[in-house]
């Protein structure tokens, strides 16, 4: 079976491994053109890229996909299927209907449920307590497509996009490589969304004002918010002139408050030795256990307070 993979970040680097791994013959990669990045603005490969290439799998490369790219694809020939993760790019019907069994994708949630660019992210800050993976096939409308299969996750309270992120990777691709097979012999049949009976829900895409804390809000939901943009862009606060990331956080029930102190965002108490901040909220206290000071690396609150003079009493902003 021919099969083409189109995909750009690591999490897709992950999937085209697993493929190989399982013998499925690749016959190449798509993915996005190299990019400058880093402070001396080298130009880098894609992971997918990086990863064909050592595999000895050919690469193809396009800032967008046209009848020009489509005519340098066609001269591999035919194609059985072809694997869509993670592209970042759209994708025309024309290529959609080009291969003997169409295209399959991994979406990180229940569709139809969290469609859309950040369905990670969205469905932590929702405070969802489950998710999932659905393999489906792409269509024109974006996340709309059949659905082949789907499994449920929990969400775990500590969990991070990026955490749940690669567990849904993870599952996500032993679903594909699992199911490949009976959908190539037709032994499943694809379920349209509207027959699922569940109303759609979009993911619109993260933006960077939404990192910015505010600490009116009740102590779960600000929560949710920094572990939904960790890895990026990573909730942010200030406190003593110090532009702070915050990186970890722990609900805080059960922790004694100061009941004196009614200002939001003000730091309650300062436990060095357990390694947390109590900061309080709109309905409790949240424990701060990891940040990150604006040009510096992650630490832990003990490393933090090393370096800076952090009392009781202090206010984040």
């Amino acid at each position: 079976m021919k099969i083409a993979f189109l995909g750009t970040p690591e999490i897709s680097a992950y999937v085209l491994q697993e493929l190989y791994n399982k013998k499925f013959d690749i016959k190449w990669v798509a993915t996005q053109p190299d990019r400058r990045s880093g402070r001396g603005r080298k130009l880098t490969s894609s992971p997918i890229k990086e990863r064909a290439v050592s595999l000895g799998i050919d690469v193809l490369q396009s800032d967008k996909f046209d009848e020009k790219f489509f005519e340098k694809i066609k001269t591999y020939g035919d194609l059985d299927l072809a694997i869509i993760i993670a592209y970042g790019l759209y994708v025309p019907t024309f290529f959609l209907n080009y291969p003997k069994y169409s295209c399959l994708n991994i979406h990180f949630s229940l569709l139809p449920k969290y469609r859309g660019a950040a369905p990670v992210a969205r469905a932590i800050m929702g405070g969802e307590n489950e998710t999932g993976v659905t393999i489906m096939k792409p269509c024109k409308e974006m996340d709309s497509g059949d659905i082949i299969i789907q499994e449920k996750t929990a969400i775990d309270i500590e969990d991070t996009t990026e955490s749940l992120t690669w567990t849904l990777v993870k599952r996500g691709t032993e679903l594909l490589t699992a199911v490949i097979p009976e959908y190539v012999e037709n032994k499943i049949k694809p379920i349209e969304q509207a027959r699922m009976g569940i109303e759609p829900t979009y993911a619109k895409k993260i933006l960077t004002d939404e990192k910015f804390i505010n600490w009116d809000r009740d102590t779960i939901t600000i929560h949710n918010q920094i572990r939904a943009l960790y890895p990026w862009p990573v909730a942010e606060t200030e406190i003593n002139g110090i532009s702070l990331k915050l990186i970890q956080t722990r609900l805080g029930a059960g922790v004694m408050i100061d009941k004196d102190i009614n200002i939001n965002g003000t730091i309650l108490s300062v436990d060095k030795k357990a390694g947390f901040l109590v900061v309080k909220t709109n309905d409790g206290v949240l424990l701060v256990e990891k940040v990150q000071p604006s040009g510096k690396r992650e630490m832990t609150i003990a490393e933090f307070i090393n370096g800076h003079e952090i009392k009781k009493g202090m206010r984040f902003e």
